[in-house]
């Protein structure tokens, strides 16, 4: 039960943090943190994909509901949702994945989360930034904001994830 409140808590933080932080935050045009992509990222290794695949929905609907974007962020978080398993298995390992809970750095290696958690985050800011240009035509202005707001997005995630209590792991 404890594991429900950490997690609820945990998703209330990254959305109200990206509706009412990130997306006022004016940087640049090229850096748009996508933080509660953090929220899918971070779920136990050990959930069933359906739950994952419902979990991200909901993320991206609350998101887009309370930021007013139209389905854009319910769109990239179902996908990365979808996508989650395989990431994990590609990137991490499957041997590795039966003795991890949680893809936390300290748990599966800074070099094999790295590597997940940029995969999982440039998949979805690809598909949040191509889906907002809706073409082609400004393309090199589109991977400019993915290779910007996918490296932002990371660091506040990696910070996010540092910041996490051991005991959540275990």
């Amino acid at each position: 039960m404890h594991r429900v409140v950490e997690y609820t808590l945990m998703f209330l933080v990254l959305v109200l943090l990206q509706v009412f932080l990130f997306d006022n935050l004016n940087l640049s045009p090229y850096l748009y943190p996508l933080v509660y992509v953090g929220f899918i990222i971070l779920l136990p290794v050990g959930l069933h994909p359906a739950w994952t695949l419902l979990l991200g929905f909901l993320v991206g609907a609350v998101t887009d509901l309370l930021s007013g974007t139209p389905g854009l962020n319910t769109i990239a978080s179902t996908a990365t949702a979808f996508c989650r398993p395989a990431l994990l298995n590609l990137t991490i390992g499957k041997d590795a994945l039966q003795e991890i809970i949680l893809p936390l750095p300290l748990q599966t290696g800074r070099a094999k989360w790295m590597k997940y958690a940029g995969a999982a985050i440039l998949l979805h800011c690809m598909l949040f930034f191509f889906f907002e240009a809706a073409s082609f035509r400004y393309a090199g202005f589109t991977l400019l904001r993915i290779a910007g707001s996918a490296t932002t997005t990371f660091l506040l995630i990696w910070f996010l994830a540092g910041l996490l209590p051991a005991r959540m792991g275990k």
